[in-house]
């Protein structure tokens, strides 16, 4: 399977309501509720990492997987770091069918205070599956991961990776999964087919 990769900057001017983007705060539809996680009887939000606009994304999908259009929004506990399969609550992944009845938000404290990380364009280009990582990051739509450590596919077979962070380091966000390694969403090869993206589990992946 084809992947598609990520290739991310900073601009000066907001981006469009709508446009692929990692960081900084989703725009959303409404009825949008934001994931949270419960850590000692205590409700926290996940983080926001990205969401992908399929009707760009979809582009250089060459084996069809992804829908063709609509949103995919990540999100993901950036607090503690989870790395285990198995932890349901440790992401979230939400599809919306539309990408023209969409909002822009701020994501504040109580003080007013921005709490989201700048956020950052996104383009995207085909790579050959097998693509392994060069000096630039590496996010990825579909495909395999960078680096595998075997564990992955001994826990879960027949799932498939839909989206992979790198380790960044910038300005204004260092994110940094063990030994600088990658955090990927993994999703039931069954589930993708329908467009279902209820369950979607992460692992760390590392060298």
């Amino acid at each position: 399977m084809n992947s598609i990769r990520l290739k991310t900057s900073y601009v000066d001017e907001k981006l469009p309501v709508g446009a692929s983007k990692l960081f900084g705060a989703p725009d959303i539809f409404d009825g949008f509720e934001w994931p949270t996680i419960e850590v000692d009887g205590e409700e926290y939000d996940l983080s926001f990492i990205g969401q992908i606009n399929l009707a760009e994304a979809t582009k250089f999908d060459k084996d069809g997987v992804l829908p063709k259009t609509g949103m995919l929004y990540f999100f993901y506990d950036l607090d503690e770091m989870p790395h285990d399969p198995s932890d349901e609550s440790a992401c979230r992944v939400i599809y919306h069918e539309r990408d023209d009845d969409l909002h822009a938000i701020s994501y504040v404290d109580e003080d007013g205070e921005d709490m989201s990380f700048r956020e950052m364009k996104v383009e995207f280009e085909c790579v050959e599956a097998g693509f392994l990582a060069d000096d630039s990051e590496t996010h990825l739509l579909l495909g395999e991961p960078s680096m595998d450590n075997g564990f992955w596919y001994e826990c879960i077979d027949g799932w498939q990776m839909l989206f992979q962070l790198d380790s960044m380091e910038t300005d204004d966000v260092c994110i940094n999964f063990t030994d600088e390694g990658f955090l990927c969403f993994y999703i039931d090869k069954d589930k993708l087919k329908v467009q279902d993206f209820s369950d979607v589990r992460i692992m760390q992946i590392y060298t």
